[in-house]
Order: structure tokens, then sequence, then C-alpha cells
């Protein structure tokens, strides 16, 4: 652990919004999970359940640059870190396609 990190140079590598951008088409969340998160705004067959993305992030984490959803219940989530994660989908109906 460094306790003096103005006696000497060096990075911390913690993750960077670099962008945000509101999604402005239909966007989900796809999860796939027993029992569907209490924010999901659609349920499908196979355990498949939506949540409405709110925002895209584009995120720096070190060398690699990646987007990642967010969605809004009491608070702003990353729609990554929610269990039962699988994708992203335009609809149920695509979400059943590519991940039931």
């Amino acid at each position: 652990m460094c306790n003096s990190c103005n006696e000497h140079s060096h990075h911390h590598h913690h993750p960077e919004i670099v962008q945000l951008m509101p999604v402005q088409n239909n966007l989900y969340a796809v999860y796939k999970t027993k029992n569907p998160p209490d924010f999901a705004v659609e349920t499908g067959k196979d355990d498949i359940s939506l949540v409405s993305v709110l925002f895209m992030g584009l995120i720096r984490h070190g060398e690699k640059t990646m987007v990642e959803g967010f969605f809004a219940s009491s608070s702003i989530n990353s729609c990554e870190d929610v269990e039962g994660f699988s994708g992203y989908a335009s609809s149920l109906e695509n979400a059943e396609k590519l991940y039931a």
C-alpha cells in the first residue's frame, strides 16, 4: 500500500468514465436469473429478464477502453455489476434469441 504518494511517481489504474451517452433507442441489459431483478421491466422464457439501460459510459481502465451500460433503481448502477448479467439486447425477442 502506498502511504506517501507525494514522495514518488506512479500510476494507479482505477476505472475512469471518459464520456456518458444517453440511450436514445430501446436498449436493455439482459439478466438470466431464477428471480428477476426488482427493477426488471420485462420477463421472458428461460429465466430471461430485461432492465432498461439509461445511458452508456465509455470507461477507461488502464490501457483498455470499453463501453458499459447503466440503469437507475434507487441509485445509478452498472448493468454489468448485477448478478446474472448476460449482455445487451434491443428487445425481449432479441434477448431470448441471443441468451436463452
